[in-house]
C-alpha cells in the first residue's frame, strides 16, 4: 500500500512539472512510462529508457496506448518455431480433412467399403489359386525329370536333360517368388482396408458428427 503511494505521489509530480507545457494544449496531458529496474520512468515524449521496453501513454490519466516489451533474439526464434508449428499443424489437419472427405464419399456406408474389400479380396485369392496351380504343375513335371535321372543308373545325365531340369529350376523358382508377391499384395490390401474401416467408423460416429 506504502508502494502504491509512493507511484501516486511521483505520478502526481511528474504530471505537475508537465502541467506547463500542455496548458497550452487546451489542458490536455500525455505521459509516457515504463519500469526500469523496479523504478517508474515518466516524460512527455517516450523517454530514451523505455526504448524497446512495456510503455504505456496516458492522457490525462487515461492509458491510450500499450507496447509490449520488445522480444529478446531468443523468444523472437521461439515465437518463428511456435508459428512454424501451427502452420504445420494446420497443413495436417486440412490434409486429413481431405483424406477423410475422400474416405466418406467413396464408400456411402461401411457396408460399401467392407463389399468393396471383399470383391478386390476375392479377385487376389482367384489369382493366387490360380499361380499356386501353375507351381504344382511346374513341380510335377520337375519330379518327372528326376525320375528321368534316377532311370538313368549311373550312367551321366544327358545335357539335353541337364540343361531342361536347370530350365525347369528357375521357372519353379520365379513362379514361387511371384505367388509370395501376389499374397503380400493382397496382405497388404486386407490390411489397408482394414485401416480404412476403423477410420470410418470413427470419423463415421455420432460423436464425430458423422451420419453413416
Amino acid at each position: 500500500m506504502e508502494l502504491m503511494r509512493r507511484v501516486d505521489f511521483v505520478l502526481l509530480a511528474a504530471l505537475a512539472c508537465l502541467a506547463p507545457a500542455a496548458s497550452g494544449q487546451g489542458g490536455v496531458t500525455r505521459v509516457f512510462s515504463c519500469e526500469v529496474d523496479g523504478h517508474t520512468v515518466f516524460g512527455d515524449t517516450l523517454p530514451k529508457e523505455c526504448y524497446g521496453r512495456a510503455w504505456v501513454q496516458k492522457i490525462n490519466g487515461v492509458v491510450v496506448r500499450r507496447e509490449e516489451a520488445q522480444p529478446t533474439p531468443d523468444e523472437s526464434a521461439r515465437r518463428r518455431e511456435l508459428r512454424r508449428q501451427k502452420e504445420l499443424a494446420d497443413k495436417e489437419a486440412a490434409r486429413q480433412k481431405r483424406q477423410d472427405d475422400a474416405l466418406l464419399e467413396r464408400y456411402p456406408t461401411l457396408a460399401d467399403l467392407d463389399e468393396r474389400r471383399d470383391r478386390e479380396v476375392a479377385e487376389f485369392d482367384d489369382a493366387i489359386a490360380e499361380m499356386r496351380a501353375h507351381e504344382k504343375s511346374l513341380v510335377e513335371r520337375r519330379n518327372g525329370f528326376d525320375a528321368d535321372v534316377q532311370a538313368l543308373g549311373d550312367k551321366p545325365v544327358p545335357a539335353d536333360l541337364a540343361k531342361a531340369i536347370a530350365y525347369a529350376d528357375e521357372e519353379l523358382a520365379q513362379a514361387r517368388a511371384a505367388t509370395a508377391k501376389k499374397v503380400k499384395e493382397r496382405d497388404e490390401l486386407r490390411q489397408r482396408f482394414d485401416a480404412d474401416r476403423r477410420h470410418y467408423i470413427e470419423i463415421a460416429s455420432p460423436e464425430r458428427g458423422g451420419q453413416r
